[in-house]
């Protein structure tokens, strides 16, 4: 007689390993995949930087604007249980019209963002490109941006039932203009130092 294996209760056991990880180290879970990676290199903090910075400048916080559209987050852990998931993207925004905004005091946050970004880096690009992009367009997320940080460039994924389908793959030499935001007024080269 085999076992039935329940999802959930595999899942509530990932977290809590998840939980017990060293400092130094990031724990995610995928569809109930476990991965650990280290931290990211101090290029991909500079890359990530630049895109929350050039975000924030058009839609955040700014005079006369008691309370923006979006809320951009770096690193938030969001966690869903129906889809077996507790992730960490590089960045997220939540959109007050459509997702409204999560408990800005709670973590992990359980409202899905409307958009994701992922900095690539060697150690990450695989799970990124497959376990998380998954993970994502089965929670709900509108949008997924991979930023390539080796080509200096930005892929776009756009959620069409589930599922992210590829969208426009912007070059370093473009301007940074995509869904959710449109043109941002910026060269996508000047997310990259050098």
């Amino acid at each position: 007689m085999s076992a039935v294996v329940d999802p959930v209760r595999s899942f509530l056991e990932l977290e809590r390993r998840l939980e017990r990880e060293p400092e130094g180290t990031q724990g995610e879970i995928a569809r109930g995949v476990y991965l650990m990676t280290p931290r990211p290199r101090i290029v991909h903090g500079e890359v990530q930087g630049n895109l929350f910075a050039a975000l924030r400048l058009r839609f955040g916080w700014g005079e006369g604007i008691a309370a923006p559209e979006w809320l951009f987050v770096v690193e938030p852990e969001i966690r869903s249980e129906e889809n077996l998931s507790r992730l960490v993207p590089d960045l997220a925004a939540w959109r007050r019209s459509t997702t409204g905004w999560p408990d800005l005091n709670a973590t992990p946050a359980t409202v899905v963002p409307e958009w994701v970004a992922e900095i690539l880096s060697p150690t990450t690009e695989r799970f990124d490109r497959r376990e998380k992009m998954g993970a994502w367009g089965a929670m709900g997320v509108g949008y997924v941006w991979l930023v390539d940080v080796g080509a200096k460039r930005v892929e776009t994924f756009a959620n069409v039932r589930g599922s992210m389908v590829p969208g426009p793959v912007l070059a370093a030499d473009a301007e940074l203009a995509a869904e959710p935001f449109g043109a941002l007024g910026v060269a996508v080269a000047r997310l990259f130092p050098g």
